[in-house]
């Protein structure tokens, strides 16, 4: 079955479901098949409407050939957009070190590490990242969680803004506590987030 055959069925099946955004994404995309935009715009969106990795991971793997080139376009999108969900959920099942490498590449910095454990799964490594940092404030913040076993990103996040409780704090002092303001999560196999405020709590891994 062709790509395009593919959309057209998923196109029809998730009209038929209610997944409008799904719909209208894979119509994009089947208008400009090669459009990277419109493939992530894709991925995040059946990510977000709770289909699970059997589902879309055949599209990911179609448009994921170049994967360094995947991950730099959606971080640059994740730049400046408090609003991308799908930029930020077409990062999950990317290379964990590789997503942060690039990220570092956009001038992203390095705040904190941290693990954390899963019931029956390998633990997850989280690098916290911002941009621009103003006193105590960072901006926008980028968390990416990866699998430490596979390498795979399981766990993403974007902020505009991280608010510490430390007014003192320095690049290289512990994050310790704050507030996240206009936060997104994707996870793996699914869940997706938004919030307008979220507490936020980190240690050195």
């Amino acid at each position: 079955m062709t790509i395009n055959t593919k959309l057209k069925k998923l196109e029809d099946k998730a009209m038929a479901k209610g997944e409008y955004a799904v719909a209208a994404a894979a119509a994009h995309l089947l208008q400009d098949i090669v459009c990277v935009d419109k493939q992530i715009n894709l991925v995040g969106a059946m990510h977000e409407v709770g289909y699970l990795q059997n589902s879309f991971s055949p599209y990911r793997k179609e448009f994921r050939a170049d994967e360094s080139a995947w991950i730099e376009r959606c971080l640059s999108r994740l730049v400046t957009a408090d609003h991308d969900y799908w930029a930020l959920a077409s990062l999950l099942g990317c290379n964990g070190p590789t997503t942060v490498s690039i990220a570092i590449g956009l001038g992203f910095k390095s705040a904190a590490t941290r693990l954390y454990e899963r019931f029956d799964k390998p633990k997850v490594h989280v690098n916290t990242l911002y941009l621009t940092a103003n006193g105590k404030v960072l901006h926008p913040v980028l968390e990416i969680g990866y699998d430490t076993a596979e390498m795979k990103n399981v766990d993403v996040g974007r902020a505009r803004a991280l608010s510490l409780e430390n007014a003192q704090w320095q690049p290289g002092d512990c994050l310790g506590v704050g507030a996240l303001s206009l936060s997104m999560q994707a996870k793996l196999p699914h869940g997706a987030w938004r919030s307008v405020w979220t507490a936020f709590e980190t240690w050195d891994a």
